[in-house]
């Protein structure tokens, strides 16, 4: 009997793992509760690439959805890596449907980001209306999805994607969780200052001047490293 193609992704990443690799991701990724294998991400992105390629676009969301119900992080990755493909092209309702679950499930950054910037990200280039699902993750009690409602907004800030009509949505997004304490949140609202500052200084040099009494010390020790006169 053939085995699925989710199980051959398996074998691969079980063929390509490295025990001194699986000890230091164990360690470093300590919020986490799921299993390691100990495999690279260029190992993971290539295995899940070479794997699809027979794929119809429809075929994606019931392929990812399996994998992502093995709760091992290097194959939970690797759903996510079919996800970033999805979002692109695929229904924005069936690819923001499993991002919200997913987020709802992750228990590390490890997972969180990923699954933010690119994914959600490239998403809300498609269509600006689901920035109204993740404004609604940002009051939430788990700070994991309200990380996830601003790093998204890493996305648009990037020099590959950004136009400065992404500006006041950026900082929209940010400005939540500027005073935000937990370590998590403040420290990506900071890293999406930063990433910002890089493409237009000016504007978060005046946002800086006209928030910083709220921030907390992390997102100001963050969002400021590229400026200067903000420090």
């Amino acid at each position: 009997m053939p085995i699925s193609l989710v199980e051959q992704i398996i074998r691969e990443l079980q063929r390509l793992s490295k025990s001194e690799r699986k000890q230091k991701i164990a360690e470093y990724l300590k919020t986490s509760s799921l299993d390691f294998m100990g495999v690279e991400l260029p190992d993971i992105h290539r295995t899940v690439k070479n794997s699809i390629k027979g794929l119809k676009l429809e075929d994606l969301p019931r392929f990812m959805e399996e994998l992502w119900s093995k709760r091992i992080f290097e194959v939970r990755l690797a759903a996510i890596d079919v996800l970033k493909v999805y979002a692109k092209k695929g229904s924005l309702e069936v690819a923001m449907k499993l991002a919200d679950k997913w987020v709802g499930e992750g228990d590390t950054w490890g997972i969180i980001d990923p699954l933010c910037s690119p994914t959600i990200g490239s998403m809300i280039l498609r269509d600006p209306n689901i920035e109204t699902t993740l404004k609604s993750w940002q009051t939430s009690e788990n700070f994991w999805r309200r990380r996830a409602s601003v790093l998204p907004f890493l996305y648009l800030a990037l020099k590959t994607q950004y136009v400065p009509e992404f500006n006041n949505r950026i900082l929209r997004a940010v400005t939540p969780h500027i005073s935000d304490e937990e370590f998590f949140v403040a420290k990506s609202a900071g890293w999406v200052l930063r990433e910002l500052s890089k493409r237009d200084p000016k504007i978060v040099e005046e946002y800086f001047k006209e928030n910083r009494k709220k921030m907390s010390k992390l997102v100001i020790r963050e969002g400021s490293k590229k400026l200067k006169s903000a420090r």
